[in-house]
């Protein structure tokens, strides 16, 4: 009687043990999307970068910036024994003495901490430093990594870190598409009359131009590659997505065909409509037969849109871009569109 007893209390915490593990949930490690974006611009120092608008700001201006995945990995990553197992990417600046000096004396700066040596890298197309840091295998111990480049006399680092390596993986599209859109900082120079000088305004044209490293969005139905340095607004049937000028966008839209009809009598028909009776050209689009249309509405700015046949709608994507800076802008745009892929 006893032994049957006992049996069946090692059968029943067996079973409460069974049932409280399996009542935990395994974290998802699928990729995470970055989804919408905003750009931060430091005022002071002027550097840039994107993150993913829904992620929680903290920002030192002039200083470093930094968004976390959640309210609660804002705190892990503050007292490292409590909140939740998020990321963060984190700009920061530095008045140092290069790159290597500032990569040297980050390396002792978090005790229990591995750090690799210092590896050559790129940030923002510079030559840059790379060390990465961990807490050896602990599944939840701090990992990431932070790229530091010199430039205009300051030093500039973009920061990524999550909580083991399975989330370094999970966290990767986010990762990536922050490091490729910073702009590193840059001091601002006025001269006598008080206004920016030559040279200063000349950076900042270059800084703002469209970046030839692309990423890609995921829409309703389809993807499409822009710059990483653009921005992007979605809605229910399709995307726009914008550069720091008003002028330099790209924008998907749907338009219904009811009838059905051939793409190039389509075209026209909106062309006559739409855009002034303008020449319809063929193109292609994604590997896809496609027509486009040059067009200009106002001196400063053109404009060309794409339009690809799906069933009974017509995918429509229109570029545009200032008219002074097309030699930097209406090439990598035109690589935007025609990247366009129905899925």
């Amino acid at each position: 009687m006893i032994r049957s007893a006992s049996r069946t209390l090692i059968i029943t915490i067996a079973a409460i043990l069974c049932i409280q593990s399996c009542s935990k949930k395994s974290e998802d490690l699928t990729p995470v999307s970055p989804g919408e974006t905003i750009t931060y611009k430091d005022d002071s120092r002027k550097f840039s970068f994107k993150a993913p608008k829904a992620w929680v700001a903290e920002s030192q201006p002039g200083v470093k910036t930094s968004y976390y995945s959640t309210p609660g990995t804002q705190q892990r990553f503050t007292s490292f024994t409590t909140g939740d197992y998020g990321a963060r990417i984190q700009v920061g600046v530095d008045s140092g003495k290069s790159a290597a000096d500032d990569a040297a004396a980050f390396r002792s700066s978090i005790e229990g901490v591995t750090f690799s040596n210092p590896e050559p890298s790129t940030l923002a197309g510079q030559p840059a430093v790379k060390v990465s840091y961990s807490q050896g295998k602990d599944e939840n111990g701090l990992n990431g990594y932070r790229i530091f480049t010199d430039h205009d006399s300051l030093v500039t680092y973009f920061d990524a870190a999550t909580f083991g390596p399975g989330r370094m993986s999970k966290y990767k599209p986010v990762f990536d598409l922050a490091e490729k859109s910073v702009v590193p900082a840059h001091i601002i120079r006025i001269n006598a009359s008080g206004k920016m000088d030559s040279a200063t305004e000349a950076q900042m044209n270059e800084d703002i131009k469209p970046s030839d490293q692309m990423s890609t969005y995921k829409g309703n139905g389809f993807t499409i590659d822009y710059p990483s340095n653009f921005n992007i607004r979605a809605s229910a049937k399709g995307v726009l997505i914008k550069g720091e000028r008003n002028d330099a966008t790209i924008q998907v839209d749907v338009l219904e065909n009811p009838g059905g009809a051939d793409l190039g009598k389509f075209v026209e028909e909106n062309s006559q409509k739409v855009y002034h009776g303008a020449t319809v050209q063929n193109a292609t689009v994604g590997g896809q037969s496609a027509k486009a249309i040059s067009y200009s509405f106002q001196a400063s700015a053109a404009s060309k849109a794409y339009f690809v046949a799906h069933g009974k709608q017509v995918y429509r994507i229109t570029i545009n871009w200032p008219v002074s800076q097309e030699a930097s802008y209406k090439p990598v745009l035109e690589r935007a569109a025609t990247s366009f892929k129905l899925q």
